[in-house]
């Protein structure tokens, strides 16, 4: 087998394989119309390909006369101009429906007639194929039906290209742009008519027909694919951007106006708070039962309303961007003292021990004070309010983790505090809730607990912007412990470097 005939056969494989296969990828697609026809040409390009194949392997013993293979290999090939004309019809939008009717019957007429023929000898004499994979035949070129035939086929490849060309030489004319994907398309129409011409020529002994058809393939598999996929893909895409956009933007204003309001809200109860507590204190003159009871609820009621405007206009500022930290050395010691004497006022009358296990020699931190002593009073707060009995613990150590620093793999110090209390727990299903903004857990006993949602997300994000992370471990029934690490700057008592725990962020 000589090289040229292997080349060949193996560029019909490919003529036979990539046809097939876009084929079957844009019939998945939408069933219109121009998918149909497309798939129509294709198979009528892997037909012509697999008689071509067959018709050179007659050069091995028992492959059968060339003249079977030769017609089955035309059979294709006079389908194919119809078809590809189906195509350009479609593709052009003409509006004319006698000429497309016509037109059609006409080529469906002929396309009849040319088979008939080809059963017989009345287009070639003797056939055979060369040693170097070339057929070579003898055509009765003065038969009445063999110019017919030819006829046909360059009527209709010419008649293909014609509808796709027509409509671009009047957009030419009137100084518009010319569409690229109409372009292509009338290139497509050029490369398969002239790899259907050069299969009657004498060059046939070489795979270049082939390699035509499969090149016109690729281009209008590629357009249709643009169309119906690419486009409205891109298209769906543009609009989610700028959906997005809008979104953001209205993300921006309502954060805005949930700003301001709080802003607003604050002062007349930072009010109210100041002076229901100067009449507590009795500066206008003592205060009977009834009275001290009523300003005691006022004052409380004030209080917790504060709580909540405060915790909406940290998540706003956090969601904006605009929170700030103010950082500093800070003995990690001493804010947990301080929080274990603001959470022995909200235990209240509970029956619950409070327990504080704090490490000897704990390393300072650079933290904002104000945000850690936020962070770890709500964790305390919501242990007493899920906590009917038992008790609460609030630990705090010193421990090394793994970072990622400057690429590459280091042990860094941290502070990991945890509250662990033996309240009610958090099933499994649900411990990825509770760090979403406006969620709370879905049972009656949390709904009995007061607040907006917004204090562990809040909690999480104060803790990142440090540089740290907070994370639950929890059991129904048994209890919760939530947990977070704060990178370290130093021994207690020595002036850290805030330095190192920034690059470990």
């Amino acid at each position: 087998m000589s090289l040229l005939l292997a080349t060949s056969i193996i560029i019909k494989l490919l003529g036979i394989a990539i046809p097939l296969g876009l084929a079957f990828v844009i019939l998945v697609q939408a069933r219109r119309r121009l998918n149909w026809l497309f798939c129509a040409f294709m198979l009528t390009i892997a037909w012509w390909n697999a008689g071509t194949i067959m018709l050179r392997l007659t050069l091995l013993p028992g492959m059968g006369d060339p003249n079977t293979w030769l017609r089955l290999s035309f059979a294709g090939l006079f389908a194919m101009p119809l078809v590809l004309y189906g195509m350009s019809l479609e593709r052009g939008k003409l509006t004319n429906p006698t000429f497309k009717r016509a037109t059609i019957a006409v080529g469906l007429l002929g396309l009849l007639v040319a088979w008939a023929g080809m059963l017989g000898e009345t287009y070639w004499g003797e056939v055979y194929i060369a040693p170097n994979g070339g057929v070579v035949s003898h055509y009765e070129a003065g038969a009445w039906l063999f110019i017919f035939t030819l006829s046909y086929c360059l009527a209709y490849f010419a008649l293909a290209e014609g509808v796709l060309l027509w409509p671009l030489y009047k957009v030419r004319q009137r100084g518009a742009v010319v569409e690229k994907s109409k372009l292509l398309f009338a290139l497509g129409g050029a490369l398969a008519a002239l790899g259907g011409v050069l299969t009657g020529l004498p060059i046939i002994g070489y795979p270049l027909n082939s390699v035509l058809m499969i090149a016109a393939s690729l281009v209008y598999a590629y357009l249709i694919l643009e169309e119906q996929l690419l486009n409205p893909w891109r298209e769906l895409n543009r609009e989610l951007a700028a959906a997005n956009e809008k979104l953001k933007e209205a993300d921006r204003l309502k954060n805005e106006f949930v700003a301001t309001i709080s802003h607003e809200l604050r002062t007349p109860l930072n009010s109210i708070i100041g002076f229901t507590k100067l009449i507590l204190n009795e500066i206008d003159g003592p205060l009977n039962e009834l009275q001290r009871t009523d300003l005691t609820a006022i004052y409380t009621s004030s209080q917790h309303l504060l709580s909540l405007v405060n915790d909406v206009l940290d998540f706003t500022k956090i969601a904006a961007g605009k929170m700030e930290l103010h950082k500093e050395i800070l003995d990690f010691r001493e804010i947990v003292v301080g929080v274990m004497s603001t959470t022995l006022a909200l235990v209240g009358d509970k029956d619950i021990e409070l327990v504080e296990e704090v490490e000897e020699d704990l390393p300072t931190v650079y933290a904002d004070r104000v945000r850690i002593r936020q962070v770890i009073l709500n964790l305390m707060s919501n242990a007493v309010k899920f906590t009917e009995e038992g008790s609460i613990t609030l630990r705090a150590e010193h421990i090394t983790e793994e970072v990622e620093l400057d690429g590459q793999r280091r042990s860094m110090p941290f502070i990991l505090c945890s509250a662990t209390d033996t309240g009610m727990g958090i099933a499994e299903k649900d411990v990825p809730i509770v760090f979403e903004e406006f969620r709370q857990l879905d049972s009656s006993t949390s709904r009995q607990a007061e607040g907006t949602g917004l204090g562990l997300p809040i909690s999480k994000r104060l803790v990142e912007m440090h540089g740290g992370r907070l994370w639950v471990e929890s059991k129904v029934g048994v209890g919760s412990t939530f947990s977070f690490t704060l990178p370290a700057s130093g021994r207690a008592g020595t002036e850290g470097s805030p330095g190192v725990r920034e690059d470990a962020r």
